[in-house]
């Protein structure tokens, strides 16, 4: 680092349950042990054609460590945001990337931020190259952002390749999404709390269409057929999984499949997985997972498919089990493979995987990065 070692971060905040939210505020909490952070957040929820959890409140709280600055809707705030985070005169800053929703505004803060100091490094830490259901015009926005980037940072190598392609002459460094080191509840009791008395086959998270929730209620009936196991699908329906609803209701085994639609506290997210023989994760498209990454904390091995940052952090035998997008027959077997197998049988590779996947290393890999880069560049 240079002898400026405050860092500042411009991103989503707790009371905001957002999943960035909370990896932004570890983030910052880690990076607080080894120097000066300010944490700035938005000062706006978002509307709610982007954001339609039935469960969110978005609202600002004294115990917050952020301080909301940037409204979406008030290009003044914009300016006023670069300013604010110029003011404090960071080595570098650092900007969650995952919507194009926030194309305009962070372009316009990093390039401001730039021109009031260019010596602060502009990184962008992408939890998305793309978005879910990306458009021209998402692409358009999220280009201009990037371009006002000096350097990313990224969970996967397949995400890294994607900015290559994209912007060949800026630095990208890659680091799987941390695990945070959970107190599980004891398992018995998680279970007991739950109703499960058998195998448990989890999906745990928002359930959206690129999610590839529909795969694993395929798969379902081959699975309590072969193994005896009870499905649970738990987390809140976006809109556009209403088709997955009706699969659920129309399954043969809807009885041998339980079925939450709510917003998940991190109490009982901690009894689920506690309670769970494995973590499935079907999903058709992806750069990284949060869930992934609980899994990990958590030692419960994963079903998985083969994309993205998945296909990195599952290693067929060591921490689960892969198959291919999209197709059941593969998850049942996947599935299948870790409970004939056992939890015990991928204790060594997960309990590996977490150490490597440790908040210390990730950031130490971003405070590299910020090092090598030449803003001026």
């Amino acid at each position: 680092m240079t002898a400026r070692d405050r860092l500042a971060i411009l991103g989503p905040a707790p009371p905001d349950r957002g999943g960035i939210a909370r990896e932004t505020a570890l983030l910052a909490d880690e990076l607080s042990r080894r120097g000066p952070v300010s944490y700035f957040t938005f000062s706006r929820g978002y509307p709610r054609w982007l954001d339609p959890r039935r469960f969110a409140e978005f609202r600002t709280s004294d115990a917050s460590p952020a301080v909301p600055v940037l409204d979406w809707r008030s290009p003044v705030s914009w300016r006023r945001t670069a300013a604010d985070i110029a003011s404090q005169g960071p080595a570098a800053l650092l900007v969650p990337w995952w919507t194009a929703f926030w194309g305009v505004p962070v372009r316009t803060v990093l390039r401001r931020v730039g021109r009031i100091d260019p010596s602060v490094r502009r990184v962008l830490i992408c939890h998305n190259i793309e978005d879910h259901e990306a458009t021209a015009l998402h692409r358009f926005l999220s280009l201009g952002a990037f371009q006002a980037a000096d350097a990313f940072f990224v969970h996967s190598e397949s995400a890294r390749q994607s900015l290559a392609r994209l912007l060949p002459r800026h630095p990208v460094a890659v680091h799987p999404l941390p695990s945070t080191e959970i107190e599980l509840p004891e398992r018995q009791a998680a279970r007991r709390r739950l109703g499960i008395d058998r195998p448990l086959v989890l999906f745990l998270g928002l359930v959206r269409r690129y999610k590839g929730v529909e795969v694993l209620l395929s798969a379902a009936p081959r699975i309590v057929r072969e193994t005896g196991a009870l499905l649970a699908i738990v987390g809140e329906s976006f809109p556009d999984a209403e088709d997955l609803e009706r699969q659920w209701r129309d399954s043969p085994v809807r009885d041998q499949i339980l079925r939450r639609d709510a917003y998940v506290a991190e109490e009982e997210m901690a009894d689920w997985l506690a309670a769970c023989d494995v973590l499935v994760l079907p999903y058709r498209k992806i750069s990284g997972s949060a869930m992934a990454a609980r899994a990990l904390a958590a030692r419960r091995p994963m079903a998985a498919s083969r994309v993205g940052s998945l296909a990195e952090t599952v290693v067929r035998g060591v921490t689960g089990e892969l198959f291919e997008p999209g197709d059941a027959e593969g998850l049942a077997l996947a599935v299948a493979t870790i409970l004939s197998r056992g939890v015990e049988a991928y204790a060594p590779g997960l309990d590996e995987a977490a150490r490597r996947t440790s908040w210390p290393s990730y950031a130490a890999a971003l405070r590299s990065l910020i090092a090598s880069v030449d803003a001026n560049g």
